[in-house]
């Protein structure tokens, strides 16, 4: 049933292909972005049997791309740890070219069981200290925490600790029945138990009211907050938000064969959002897209 299922969800994202499939692609947009004043970070959606070479390289390519015409604490890659195999020479290869030009790493959740294989392959990173020019950046390393799994109070601490970046994320994938929590409460309790103690506080969400609320519990403690909006999904309302609080807002870019794939499989899971007010912003190519955003500064 399952594997029927997935077969469906592919048959449909490879009917309907979307932009940007390349980094080449994927690094103009950002490039694009950027120059609307949005920070940035360009992430790979890999699916099983990907090269991880092949990955690296891309990375690589999307740094060097983007050294000369962009800020340092304007971009940054978003690394998935498992399509690396966890292999450190990977993970390595990719932070030492980001942080040469600037451009600081971070590490996508992933499921519930990889969590400990993921904060291990950063902590090695960490570790190898990799020389990097001096920048405008507080931070060099950055970690998405799912507000959705009480195990990331801990990760939470953990992050603290070594100065990382923290992202929290909602998290599209469960854990242990006794491990999940409340998202919205988990989010607002996370926000609490780093403020002050990290570099730098993002908030992954297309959600206003929780936006908001994370904004005020980290103003209230001096924290540097931004918000991180996944290119793609409805973004006008964000925007606003983002301009009236005066916080500043950046976009996820993501790009691969899968893009679409992705995308289907998220509204599959998650029917509601078709109801939302601003749900039609979902369609179009990725030049509306941007049309949108621009009209909403």
């Amino acid at each position: 049933m399952l594997a029927a299922a997935k077969t469906v969800i592919y048959a449909l994202g490879r009917l309907v292909p979307i932009q940007p499939q390349s980094v080449a692609q994927g690094a103009q947009l950002c490039r694009i972005l950027q120059g609307h004043q949005f920070f940035t970070t360009l992430g790979r959606l890999s699916k099983a049997g990907d090269d991880p070479g092949q990955i690296v390289r891309e990375y690589q390519a999307a740094s060097r791309a983007l050294k000369e015409d962009t800020p340092a604490e304007r971009f940054y890659l978003s690394v998935k740890p498992p399509a690396l195999r966890f292999v450190r020479d990977h993970a390595a290869a990719i932070a030492a070219t980001a942080l040469e030009n600037g451009h600081g790493i971070h590490f996508d959740s992933h499921k519930f069981q990889e969590t400990d294989a993921t904060l291990q392959l950063l902590d090695e990173l960490i570790g190898m200290r990799l020389p990097g020019p001096p920048g405008t950046s507080p931070w060099r390393y950055s970690l998405s925490l799912p507000t959705r799994w009480k195990r990331s109070r801990e990760d939470a601490r953990w992050a603290a600790q070594r100065g990382v970046r923290v992202r929290l994320v909602k998290g599209d994938f469960p854990g242990p029945a006794d491990e999940e929590l409340d998202p919205m409460e988990g989010c607002l309790e996370l926000v609490d138990l780093v403020a002050g103690q990290v570099p730098e506080l993002a908030l992954a969400s297309h959600d206003c009211a929780l936006a908001l609320d994370t904004v005020m519990h980290c103003r209230k403690t001096g924290t540097k907050v931004s918000l991180e909006l996944f290119f793609g999904r409805p973004a006008t309302a964000m925007l606003a938000l983002g301009k009236d609080l005066g916080v500043p807002v950046g976009f996820y870019v993501p790009y691969g064969e899968t893009l679409s794939v992705y995308l289907v499989r998220d509204l599959l899971a998650n029917p509601l959002k078709l109801l939302r007010p601003d749900a039609l912003e979902i369609f179009g190519t990725h030049q509306t897209k941007l049309a949108r955003i621009a009209r909403a500064l």
